[in-house]
């Protein structure tokens, strides 16, 4: 999300922007986000150690690309648009705002790639007008993204669950098929992608896989990048035969650069795009060690796996990942997360402070989030960046917003007396929730 954004969206929410007196709509709309297949698959399957799998009585459902999410359907009133932006903000977590330019056909939207369970306000623009507004309530848990090109089974790493009830987050890590050679992206699913977050590539794809070694976003490698810099593009030369036994020295190496690539570059706040050629073995394996090593228990690991396979005619199926797993149970530790970490240290080389930092970028604690019980100000329903002009407008004995100013809810502090303390309430929650 670059900077020119962020200030024309912060202008808008402040209520700067014009709507040239044309008339706005105000309608909320809600979407489960997984197509029928895959939530299905979610919400029915639990599997156990030596279970067979089931994936194929779920992805034979239907002609519809399995890979692919559901999308918020809107419409608007004015049938002669071709293509509108469409800003969604998320008010809890700032971070996950996105910004669309997404095409119009008879009035109707088809609204992909928001992350479920997140209720968004947005705005639909076009010509510098504002058309219309309201809110989305997004369901599920799986992140599959649709991109234009000749590119599938992308997904994001977010959403799982941990054994201690946290939850990855969205928007860090991004996998899916390569964007050159087999496949291709187009420059509109490279804008998507930017939009989406991603300001790196991890490319595991080896010497003789088509495109290698070349990203599609211009992202520069270690021997391009700057002494002092984190290089955003990073080739390991993966071979396409995974290992027979995780002990593989030559996989062990790329494992542990791969990991190092990770760190480095979520340390700079940016979201990684993970990729073979299929997004598939490669991809699988080292989003498993990834997913294991944050808690993610056996039974979704095996889920995530096997996801690929709604995409992909190749079997990925449990057998492969429970094979690997025979390797993970032999490590020291009392819980399978705790292999995962001995595994690391003792096989990759990985320091614990590299674990503990991935962790702590990756996973989503819900006893973490700041929460204040006031401060809509203007009784709009929502705490935000308007309720701090409201507030100084008031303190300076000028109009609000809205006409109407709520000093029971200004009053955070709750010591009867409106003071920048108050406003520091607010900001620290909006910054907090970035």
């Amino acid at each position: 999300m670059n900077h020119k954004f962020l200030i024309i969206s912060f202008l808008l929410w402040l209520g700067f922007y014009s709507s040239h007196s044309q008339t706005i709509e105000e309608i909320d709309y809600y979407a489960n986000l997984e197509n029928n297949a895959v939530h299905r698959y979610m919400e029915e399957v639990v599997y156990e150690p030596n279970e067979a799998s089931v994936i194929n009585d779920y992805r034979n459902d239907g002609s519809y690309r399995k890979d692919w999410p559901n999308y918020v359907a809107m419409t608007i009133k004015n049938n002669n648009i071709d293509s509108v932006y469409i800003i969604c903000r998320n008010e809890e977590r700032l971070k996950d705002s996105l910004k669309f330019k997404v095409p119009v056909n008879n009035g109707k939207i088809k609204l992909y790639n928001l992350i479920p369970n997140r209720t968004y306000l947005y705005k639909i623009l076009y010509d510098g007008q504002l058309l219309q507004q309201g809110k989305i309530k997004t369901d599920g848990q799986l992140r599959m993204i649709k991109i234009p090109g000749n590119v599938s089974n992308i997904r994001d790493l977010g959403g799982w669950k941990t054994i201690d009830n946290k939850t990855i987050k969205y928007g860090r890590i991004i996998r899916g098929t390569e964007l050159n050679g087999k496949h291709s992206v187009t420059e509109e699913g490279i804008s998507i992608l930017r939009e989406l977050g991603i300001k790196a590539e991890l490319d595991l794809r080896a010497y003789y896989n088509e495109g290698n070694n070349v990203s599609v976003f211009g992202f520069l490698d270690e021997n391009s990048t700057p002494s002092r810099d984190v290089p955003t593009y990073c080739y390991t030369n993966n071979s396409g035969q995974l290992p027979e036994h995780l002990d593989n020295f030559n996989w062990l190496y790329r494992w542990r650069k791969e990991f190092q690539f990770i760190v480095n570059n979520l340390s700079e706040g940016r979201c990684i795009y993970e990729h073979c050629v299929y997004g598939k073995d490669r991809t699988g394996y080292l989003s498993f060690l990834l997913e294991g090593l944050l808690g993610v228990p056996y039974n979704e690991l095996i889920k995530d796996y096997e996801l690929t396979y709604f995409y992909n005619k190749k079997e990925s199926t449990k057998s492969s990942i429970d094979e690997a797993l025979e390797y993970i149970y032999q490590q020291e530790g009392e819980t399978l997360r705790d292999k995962f970490n001995s595994f690391f240290i003792n096989k990759l080389s990985v320091s614990q402070d590299d674990i503990d930092y991935f962790r702590d970028e990756m996973l989503d604690d819900p006893n973490s989030h700041i929460v204040i019980d006031k401060g809509d100000a203007n009784d709009d329903g929502e705490v935000d960046t308007k309720d701090i002009v409201d507030i100084v407008n008031h303190m300076m004995g000028k109009q609000t917003s809205t006409g109407y100013f709520n000093e029971e809810e200004a009053d955070i502090n709750g010591d009867n007396v409106i003071t920048i303390a108050d406003i520091v309430k607010i900001v620290k929650h909006i910054i907090l929730s970035w």
